[in-house]
């Protein structure tokens, strides 16, 4: 019977001298599920990947991989026992050795059901499965980035591990070939059943890939949950400011002389009963806005008032940016950028009015 989790880590903990400690991370990750682990550089994110792996030796912290403790109590398992497999974001290709030479690899060496005389077979099996068969007899020096990355999945994959650990592996992909392989990787887990941990940096790897995301900061996992919770309320500030694409500005809850708790920035003042606020009501208290380019709007606003809140800006940038045209509006000290798909372009210099809903701004105690 499968186990119930294809990883369990509790109270994993590694420090490096003084400058820096991975401190307490907690990570499941449940059988068929692919879970990322998302944050900036230097966040421990591969380190922690790295001990479950164990080419890294954690300082505390118990790890299950497919029900069976492979750190902690006294175990501690070398790689090749822990029925993981490992895709790093160099891909870590032998040059000297062909693809078939580089994916028999772990089949010669990790413990696995795979016997000998079926290792030419599974190879093949796995090849084609990744879309490479025909390379198969073909020197790794021959390869482009997207076929190394491809030998690297089959040779994380070919003894058939519950548990599948990668390390920003589309990283070093231009940006056609990473959308392709983001799609690559979500068929190869549906059509194996294979689960993932999947460390990045980049918001829109993880967002589309991952069934639930942890975030990590400073060697901790500030905030966890499902992809469209994350995105549409965090609960923590570093998360909002991290996640998706927010215009952050400073303001200050109030209370007026009829009681009403209001926001104060420094461009405009709304009721936080209009805006989204995500915290115990406060008063008298510093507070972080954030608003999306995509919800902000430029031109005059056109209907009744209504609470919306409208403004007269100066263009500083713009541009096109993917499908989206950007532009960079400065309120007199407080800049935010919107995002427009109306095909108008702006002048840098050019004043233009933008508006937005207080309901649009999301609104969290204290200044982080």
């Amino acid at each position: 019977m499968a186990a119930e989790s294809a990883l369990t880590v509790t109270g994993l903990r590694k420090a490096f001298g003084d400058e820096f400690e991975l401190s307490g991370i907690d990570v499941t990750v449940g059988t068929d599920e692919i879970v990322a682990l998302l944050g900036p550089s230097g966040c421990g994110k591969t380190t922690a990947l790295r001990c479950i792996a164990g080419v890294e030796t954690p300082d505390a912290g118990r790890i299950e991989a497919g029900g069976k403790l492979v750190q902690g109590e006294g175990v501690s398992l070398p790689p090749e026992q822990r029925d993981i497999g490992m895709v790093y974001q160099n891909y870590a290709i032998w040059p000297h050795k062909t693809v078939y030479g580089n994916v028999v690899f772990p089949l010669e060496h990790a413990e696995h059901d795979v016997p000998a005389d079926r290792y030419e077979e599974r190879v093949e099996e796995i090849l084609d499965l990744v879309e490479i068969g025909d390379l198969k007899d073909s020197p790794a020096t021959d390869l482009s980035g997207g076929q190394q990355q491809r030998v690297a999945l089959a040779r994380s994959l070919v003894h058939d591990p519950e548990l599948l650990l990668l390390d920003e592996p589309l990283s070093n992909l231009d940006k056609g070939l990473r959308k392709h392989m983001r799609y690559e990787l979500q068929r190869l887990q549906h059509e194996i059943d294979v689960s993932m941990l999947y460390v990045t940096h980049d918001q829109e790897e993880a967002f589309y890939l991952a069934d639930r995301i942890l975030v990590m900061r400073d060697g901790e996992v500030v905030e966890r949950g499902e992809p469209r919770e994350l995105y549409n309320r965090p609960t923590s500030p570093f998360t909002r400011r991290f996640v998706g694409d927010r215009n952050r500005f400073i303001g200050r809850i109030t209370t007026n002389a009829e009681g009403e708790s209001l926001v104060e920035t420094d461009f405009a003042t709304f009721p936080l009963a209009s805006a989204d606020f995500v915290a115990e009501r406060l008063e008298d208290a510093p507070a972080t806005c954030f608003v999306r380019p995509a919800d902000i709007s430029i031109g005059r606003f056109g209907g009744e008032h209504g609470g919306v809140l409208e403004f007269a800006g100066t263009v500083v940038a713009e541009g096109l940016l993917d499908e989206r045209y950007e532009v960079t509006v400065d309120l007199g000290g407080t800049k935010l950028i919107v995002h427009t798909g109306n095909g108008r372009e702006f002048e840098r210099g050019e004043s233009v009015p933008i508006y937005f809903e207080p309901g649009d701004v999301q609104v969290y105690a204290g200044d982080e």
